[in-house]
C-alpha cells in the first residue's frame, strides 16, 4: 500500500485536552468559516451599498462601510493561515479565536455607528451572539477556551457601543436600551460554553474510538463487508502502520460478531508467531474502547497481484516464478508451525518495494486460517469449530481447492492448488474457469479438467505442466509441500530470467496504488453452507 503523505501527527506544544486530530478538524472548518465569512461579507457590502442612498438625509446617518473591506481583509487573512500546512493546527485555532474577537468589534461598530435615541428599540438580534455561537456548534473548541473567547466578543460588543457613544459622539442611550443591547451576549457565553462542551466531548469520544492501543487511526484507507482498513501511526515512533479493524456493529447478532472477532484474533496471533519476510508482519492487536477488534501491520508501498494483473494485463512467465518462490517460502513456514492459509489468492498477494529490493511478495489476509495443533488452538473448542470446521465452505470460488469445496479437511495441499491457481491467472489473466457463476466455479474445481494455462497464452512447457500439477484434483497428485514446490519452480529455470534490473525497470513507468483489498477486505466470498 502506498506510504501515505500528510500522515496526521500530534500536535507539539498543544493543549493536552487538544490534541489528537481536533484541532486538524477545527482547522479545516475554519476553512469553510472564513469562505462564510467573505461570502457574507460581499452580499452584505453590496445590500448596505444599495440601500445606502435612502437610509436618511440626516448627517451621521451613514454607516461606516470602510468596515466591510477590512473585515473582507480579515477573513482572506484567516484562510490563508487556515489553509497553511505550514503553522500547525491548534496554532491556527488560536487565530481563528482571535480573528472572531476582532470580527465581533466590527459587527459591534457597525451594528452602534447609528446613534440610538430615547424611543428607540433593539435594532435585530445581535450578530456577536450569532458569530460565537457559530464558532461554538462548528467548530471543535475546548468549553473552556470558548468560554473565554465568547467573554471577549461580549466585550467587544460593549466596547463598540461605547466607542459610538464617546468616540463618535452619539448621544448616550438611556440606561435600559444598555441592558437591553447587551444582556444577550451575557447569555451566549453561557449557551456557548455548553454548546462547544457538547460538541468538543463528541469529537473526544471519536477521537478515542480511533485510538487503537499505541496507534492512532489517521486515513480511511478502505472499507468492506466485515471491516475497515486504515493508515495509522504510533504515538511516539516515527513508524507508519496498516490497521484492520472490525467493529462489532457491522456483524449483525451478538453470536456472529464473536464469532468473526474470534476469527480475526486468531488471524492476528497466526500471523504475528510467523517470521518470514514474505509474509506480513503484525505489530500489535486488542481491543478498542467501542469494542472494535483492530490488529496492526506494516504499511506496504506497492499493489496486489489482482490489481496489477487488472491494470497491467498478464506477467512473462520468469516473473510469475520470481514472485511464486516468494510466497513458497512464506508458505513454507506456515505449514511447518500447522497453519493453513485458505484464502491465497491475487489479492492476497502483495508485491512492492522493501528497503531497496522491487518486487518482493508478502502474503497477506491469514484470517481463514486453518490451526492444525502445531500452535496453540483456541480455548473455546465450538468456537474454534465454527471458524475452522471441516465441512464449511469457506474461501474465494475462482481458488478453491476441490477438497474444500467438497467439504473436506484443509491442508497444506489446498494452498497449493490455489497458488496454482494464482499462477493461472498471472500467466494468462484468466482464472481456471473463469466463465462461471461462483457456485458453478465451485463445482467445476470439484469435478472438471482445466485447460492448461498456454491455451490462452504462450507458456514454458516445464512450468505449464507444473501448474497443472499444482490442479491436481487429489491432493496427494501435487507437489508435496511449499518447499517441493519451489524447488520444481527453480528446476524450471526461469527464475534467473526476472532480476532486480527488470523489476526495478517495470517499477519505473508504474505508479504504485494502494488498495485497501490487499489487506484483506475485498470479494472473499464465505460460504457457511454444509456441503453437499
Amino acid at each position: 500500500m502506498e506510504a501515505g503523505k500528510g500522515v496526521l501527527r500530534a500536535e507539539e506544544g498543544s493543549d493536552s485536552a487538544f490534541g489528537g486530530d481536533l484541532p486538524r478538524l477545527a482547522a479545516r472548518r475554519l476553512v469553510i468559516g472564513a469562505w462564510l465569512t467573505i461570502f457574507t461579507g460581499v452580499v452584505v457590502g453590496l445590500v448596505s451599498f444599495l440601500r445606502q442612498p435612502n437610509v436618511g438625509v440626516r448627517e451621521g446617518t451613514e454607516r461606516p462601510m470602510f468596515l466591510i473591506p477590512v473585515g473582507l481583509v480579515l477573513s482572506v487573512g484567516l484562510l490563508l493561515v487556515a489553509r497553511s500546512e505550514r503553522v500547525r493546527a491548534a496554532t491556527r485555532v488560536d487565530v481563528g479565536l482571535a480573528y472572531l474577537v476582532l470580527m465581533c468589534l466590527i459587527a459591534g461598530l457597525f451594528r452602534h455607528w447609528l446613534p440610538y435615541v430615547q424611543s428607540d428599540v433593539v435594532r435585530g438580534i445581535t450578530p456577536t451572539a450569532v458569530l460565537v455561537l457559530f464558532v461554538a456548534v462548528f467548530i471543535p473548541v475546548p468549553p473552556r477556551r470558548m468560554a473565554i473567547t465568547a467573554t471577549l466578543c461580549g466585550l467587544c460588543d460593549a466596547a463598540a457601543l461605547a466607542i459610538t457613544v464617546w468616540g463618535v459622539g452619539n448621544p448616550a442611550p438611556p440606561w435600559n436600551l444598555w441592558l437591553w443591547l447587551l444582556l444577550p451576549n451575557g447569555v451566549m457565553i453561557a449557551v456557548a460554553y455548553f454548546a462547544s462542551r457538547f460538541v468538543y466531548q463528541l469529537g473526544e469520544s471519536v477521537r478515542k474510538a480511533k485510538a487503537m492501543g499505541a496507534y492512532h487511526l489517521v486515513d480511511k484507507l478502505g472499507q468492506g463487508g466485515m471491516g475497515e482498513v486504515w493508515r495509522a501511526e504510533h504515538r511516539s515512533l516515527a513508524r507508519p502502520a496498516a490497521i484492520k479493524l472490525v467493529r462489532p456493529s457491522l456483524l449483525g447478532n451478538l453470536e456472529s460478531a464473536e464469532r468473526v472477532l474470534g476469527r480475526f484474533e486468531r488471524e492476528a496471533r497466526a500471523t504475528a508467531a510467523l517470521t518470514s519476510p514474505h509474509t506480513i508482519a503484525v505489530f500489535d492487536y486488542g481491543r478498542a474502547e467501542d469494542g472494535a477488534f483492530y490488529y496492526v501491520m506494516e504499511l506496504l508501498e506497492g499493489m496486489d497481484l489482482q490489481t496489477m494483473v487488472n491494470d497491467h494485463g498478464p506477467l512473462p512467465a520468469a516473473r510469475v516464478v520470481h514472485l511464486l518462490l516468494q510466497a513458497c517460502h512464506s508458505l513454507d513456514e506456515a505449514h511447518g508451525a500447522g497453519l493453513v492459509h485458505r484464502d491465497i489468492k491475487p489479492a492476497n498477494l502483495y508485491v512492492g518495494r522493501v528497503g531497496t529490493e522491487r518486487d518482493f511478495l508478502k502474503v497477506l489476509d491469514f484470517g481463514l486460517v486453518k490451526l492444525e495443533g502445531t500452535l496453540e488452538a483456541p480455548t473455546d473448542d465450538e468456537d474454534a469449530a465454527a471458524l475452522t470446521a471441516d465441512g464449511a465452505l469457506i474461501g474465494t470460488p475462482g481458488y478453491i481447492a476441490p477438497e474444500l469445496g467438497l467439504g473436506g479437511r484443509a491442508s497444506p495441499a489446498a494452498d497449493l492448488y490455489s497458488l496454482g491457481c494464482v499462477a493461472y491467472f498471472l500467466l494468462t489473466g484468466r482464472l481456471v474457469f473463469g466463465n462461471l457463476a461462483l457456485v458453478q466455479q465451485i463445482y467445476a474445481h470439484g469435478y472438471e479438467t482445466p485447460e492448461p494455462p498456454s491455451t490462452h497464452a504462450e507458456v514454458d512447457p516445464a512450468l505449464d505442466a507444473l501448474v497443472m500439477r499444482c490442479l491436481a484434483k487429489a491432493p496427494e497428485d501435487r507437489p508435496a509441500s511449499a518447499a517441493a514446490l519451489a524447488a520444481a519452480l527453480r528446476e524450471t529455470g526461469l527464475a534467473p530470467g526476472w532480476t532486480q534490473d527488470h523489476a526495478a525497470a517495470w517499477w519505473a513507468e508504474v505508479e504504485p496504488v494502494g488498495s485497501a483489498e490487499s489487506l484483506g477486505f475485498d470479494k472473499t466470498v464465505e460460504l457457511t453452507e454444509p456441503a453437499t
